[in-house]
């Protein structure tokens, strides 16, 4: 079998270039390329940045799952889980920093911030939480199963702080009433956990090593299941929150849902997020052939597409509808306009920081021994006894 690194090394370098291009621009030339204005502040970066950092969240909990509550059936994902935590961690953050109109002073977040601000509290969550995969890492590395368990307890912690913070950040803004939901921070965490789970198992099923067998089968029923229940959960929750908003027929809420349903960019509401996000895995997961490895790793990889357009139709909406309905007409310019779509430099940036991510995940599982001879680490006959029975 054709090692999978072997083919998507050159893409993923490719793609580092393209965000090469994309860097140079933006360190000479500022936000002048970049498609954003006065009404529309964020975009792209903003809704891969929260898309990504809860992809990390949710390829933990497959790391807290084996690690800190036992479930042995996760052994081989779990090696996955905690460099692509690191990985897509990493990428988020990179992409927020961009974001920023003056990166070199992104350690103010760490002085100068206020101890009330959602924000400032965020920021040294991500600190802890990226020390705690480096130390899984390590741990890893050194076989030592107590500080993995007790490294991932605290991680889970972090997850669920970070992944219910996300959502608060945008929850507690009043003056958007599209984000304005107590529901938001629960709908964050959850899909977080679905993503990220979703791209393990794509992990799993691409870079796998082994021969299929008793360990192998066990994990594929425990994530198929999994995936089946966190797909029924987001769909009650995105049913919540889409009903009883709409229901209360606020003029901005409403327009909004209009805007991402049958505004120009419907296609990611009806193909991204509704049908690759939801209707495709579910098929794939409940047909008669969905216990094959291959049919879970195309559920997964349609769910990590799917939730990436969840996302970008949570951010841009809740910005295109103007405070006052005349403010784009009053004042003519290319920066006031409440019409967005992502410039050539957005998108270079964008691609160059994901393929960076999945390439330092590819070179991880290839060069770390602990990562690369996985199989050699952790296997006890009586373990896999247990899968078989």
């Amino acid at each position: 079998m054709l090692r999978a690194s072997k083919f998507l090394t050159p893409v993923l370098l490719v793609a580092v270039a393209l965000g090469a291009v994309g860097l140079w621009h933006r360190l000479i030339f500022g936000k002048a390329h970049l498609a954003f204005g006065s009404y529309i502040p964020w975009g792209l970066w903003v809704g891969l940045y929260i898309y990504l950092v809860g992809v990390s969240g949710g390829a933990f909990l497959v790391a807290f799952l084996h690690h800190g509550l036992g479930i042995a059936a996760l052994r081989r994902p779990a090696r996955y889980a905690v460099p692509i935590a690191l990985a897509t961690l990493g990428a988020g953050l990179a992409l927020v920093l961009l974001d920023l109109g003056q990166m070199g002073r992104f350690w103010y977040l760490f002085t100068r911030t206020s101890p009330t601000s959602l924000l400032a509290w965020m920021v040294w969550v991500y600190t802890l939480y990226s020390l705690v995969l480096v130390a899984m890492l390590v741990a890893m590395a050194r076989e030592s199963r107590v500080a993995l368990k007790w490294f991932s307890i605290a991680g889970f912690a972090l997850v669920v702080t970070f992944g219910g913070g996300e959502g608060a950040l945008f929850g507690v803004l009043g003056s958007k009433p599209f984000w304005n939901s107590g529901l938001l921070p629960i709908r964050f965490l959850f899909s977080a956990f679905l993503s990220g789970m979703g791209l393990v198992v794509v992990a799993s099923v691409l870079f796998r090593r082994w021969p299929s067998d008793a360990e192998d089968q066990a994990a594929g029923r425990f994530l198929r299941q999994a995936l089946l229940g966190l797909l029924a959960l987001n769909i009650v929750l995105e049913f919540a929150e889409i009903s009883v908003t709409l229901y209360t027929g606020l003029p901005p809420v409403v327009e909004a849902y209009r805007l991402v349903m049958f505004g120009p960019h419907w296609w990611v509401f009806w193909i991204v997020q509704l049908g690759m996000g939801l209707v495709i895995p579910i098929l794939l997961l409940a047909s008669p052939l969905g216990a094959r490895p291959a049919w879970v790793g195309l559920a997964g990889l349609s769910i990590a597409i799917g939730y990436a357009g969840t996302k970008q139709n949570l951010v841009l909406p809740g910005l295109a509808i103007p405070d006052f309905r005349t403010l784009p007409e009053a004042f003519v310019h290319p920066r006031l306009t409440v019409t967005y779509f992502p410039s050539a430099t957005e998108w270079y940036l964008a691609i160059g920081v994901i393929g960076a991510a999945a390439l330092a995940f590819v070179l991880a599982i290839e060069v770390l021994p602990f990562l690369k001879d996985h199989e050699a680490w952790g296997t006890a006959k009586g373990e896999t006894h247990r899968l078989a029975a």
